[in-house]
């Protein structure tokens, strides 16, 4: 159950992933989103004391819309994270080695989509071209480094797949109904996608394999780049 959080708590609170979804969806449809909706079918909302709803409502608002009015559907991305089996092949033949993922509870064939959850409805992103990262060749020159991160050759393994999407579209006018509930779609375009497989011996990650979009390169430069040198040093300024 939800730890409920009271009125002046949450002016710091961060922006979750889903509310990120959210806040995608809207802007890219060009429509602002109803708070009353988002926020009072919470469950957070719902476990507030009534007489402590209406701060909270308000509280919840001012931190929703900032997020909002800051979020840029051409800066920002979602951090989407998916445990996926995988699976390597080895060279032969003249062929090259490959890296295999399948994604759980996703049957063969299948578009996979991620949703959340926006009131009674629910906001479902589709991303463009994933499949073209279900099966990649490996350089021969990148095959040591992969070999050593693998668990085992000779059957599947648990791993996990770190996406960043860029939402692009999305269409408010049109849901789709199912099983009863309004669906609303999204698509959007991988701009960093990593790969990582689960060490069994500790709780760290192992590194498989990473691609960068060409239009992200950029922003991918300047996010993972250290804090200290995103800044001008004081005395630069002074440079001629």
């Amino acid at each position: 159950m939800a730890t409920p959080v009271y009125a002046g708590e949450r002016f710091e609170a961060p922006i979750t992933t889903e509310e990120r979804a959210v806040m995608a969806f809207f802007r890219a449809a060009k429509v602002a989103p109803d708070y009353d909706v988002w926020i009072k079918s919470s469950d957070d909302y719902l476990s507030v004391p009534p007489s402590k709803r209406y701060s909270y409502f308000i509280n919840e608002s001012i931190r929703l819309g900032n997020g909002y009015g800051l979020f840029n559907l051409e800066r920002d991305v979602l951090a989407i994270y998916v445990d996926v089996m995988a699976l390597y092949i080895k060279p032969e033949d003249g062929k090259e080695a490959r890296i295999q993922f399948r994604m759980l509870d996703v049957e063969e064939g299948n578009m996979p989509s991620f949703e959340f959850p926006f009131g009674e409805a629910v906001i479902s992103l589709i991303i463009n071209n994933l499949s073209v990262f279900q099966d990649l060749a490996i350089p021969e020159e990148k095959l040591p480094s992969i070999i050593d991160n693998i668990p085992y050759e000779d059957d599947e393994f648990n791993a996990t797949l770190e996406l960043n999407v860029r939402v692009r579209d999305a269409d408010y006018g049109k849901p789709l109904i199912q099983d009863g509930k309004i669906k609303w779609v999204m698509v959007g375009d991988v701009a960093y996608a990593r790969c990582n497989v689960d060490n069994y011996y500790s709780a760290q990650k192992l590194f498989l394999w990473d691609y960068v979009a060409p239009w992200y390169e950029e922003a991918y430069r300047i996010k993972t780049m250290p804090e200290e040198e995103k800044y001008p040093h004081p005395f630069d300024l002074f440079k001629d």
